[in-house]
């Protein structure tokens, strides 16, 4: 979910564009890596969670089999028509055991195992972050090992993604870039930070009572967020502690004499409801420091081995007749229209890349 209201807030910023357009003309035009296409990130837990909520649970035996991997299908068919490559980032052990005052289920999803054969039969990769996949993605983008994260989570954001798709409505695309909420809004990744700890995210649902994302916006352009996440990052957590007691003193006389003018009012009472224990040192390094393969500790991804490959038409078809019961005929029509024309541009994507197909 990330922060509540943060796209609408940053919509101004949007651009909106075709999916195979920015697929053509980034990959196989401008040969941007040079292997004819672009990649674009996934978060997996998200599309799994999207394909139960489709169904509603007094209708779910009359939906035929296995509909929640269906939807998946249908999904990953969508991606492979816009001719992209694709990498599916599954949450790891690491994940913060609490996400919205609830805990984190530590059992792996029913649907992993067969959504990871779809995407191999696609012809995608898959990668299990250590610990979130929002904080993978955002991260495997910062270093260039992806092009775009696909989410509507706003945490990619505050995580430091660099270009985000939302809104993926056929070949129609909205996307947000790290650039353009700085050049156009002011906003950085401190910034988000700070109106995580201010209007409420994932791991401090609640925020400060009584402080709204517009409020915590004006706080943002300050310039307190900046420092925040430099002192998170830099800092021992002892200095941290004492960097905490006159951040918050700098923003509370902000919130009661609004000096720099981004405020539409002061806000003395607000200031008055800043607890000094906030924010909490825990839940600020949860969001500033995540657990990554970037993170002490852990292996970097094997992002060499996420190359451009052929679906396995072949393989596609067995799993489907199985776990979908879908005859021959069934097969041709949705071959037509959903798996032929993406093989037709993976496989001018392999030629201008001078690749060799897997299958």
């Amino acid at each position: 979910m990330g922060i509540p209201g943060l796209w609408p807030l940053v919509e101004s910023t949007a651009q909106v564009m075709s999916f195979a357009d920015l697929c053509v003309i980034e990959g196989f035009i401008q040969q941007t890596r040079s292997t004819g296409t672009i990649i674009i990130g996934v978060d997996a837990g998200l599309w799994m969670a999207q394909s139960q909520s489709v169904f509603h649970k007094p209708q779910h035996s009359q939906m035929g089999q296995n509909p929640e991997l269906r939807v998946l299908f249908y999904k990953l068919g969508a991606l492979n028509q816009v001719g992209c490559q694709a990498l599916f980032v599954f949450d790891g052990p690491e994940r913060p055991s609490v996400k919205r005052n609830k805990q984190v289920k530590a059992k792996p999803h029913w649907l992993v195992k067969e959504f990871t054969q779809l995407i191999e039969l696609f012809g995608f990769h898959h990668h299990t972050a250590p610990g979130e996949a929002d904080a993978e993605l955002a991260y495997l983008n910062r270093f260039g090992h992806i092009d775009a994260i696909l989410s509507d989570d706003s945490d990619v954001t505050l995580f430091g993604g660099g270009r985000i798709i939302r809104r993926f409505n056929r070949d129609e695309i909205t996307v947000y870039t790290a650039v353009a909420l700085e050049t156009g809004m002011g906003l950085t990744q401190g910034g988000l930070l700070l109106i995580a700890l201010f209007s409420g995210g994932d791991y401090n649902p609640g925020g400060i009572i009584g402080c709204g994302i517009k409020t915590a916006y004006a706080l943002a352009r300050c310039g307190f967020g900046d420092a925040l996440l430099a002192s998170c990052r830099n800092d021992s957590v002892e200095d941290l502690r004492h960097f905490l007691v006159e951040w918050r003193k700098q923003v509370r006389t902000e919130l009661r004499t609004n000096s720099r003018g981004y405020l539409t009012t002061k806000q003395p009472r607000l200031a008055s409801l800043i607890p000094d224990s906030f924010p909490n040192v825990k839940t600020l390094k949860l969001y500033a420091c995540p657990v990554t393969s970037w993170s002490p500790g852990f292996a970097i991804p094997p992002a060499a081995t996420w190359v451009v490959q052929m679906p396995d038409v072949q393989g596609l078809a067995a799993f489907c007749t199985q776990k979908f019961g879908w005859s021959a005929v069934d097969l041709r029509n949705k071959y037509r229209r959903i798996v032929f024309p993406g093989a037709f541009l993976r496989r001018l994507t392999l030629a201008s890349s001078f690749c060799t197909p897997k299958h």
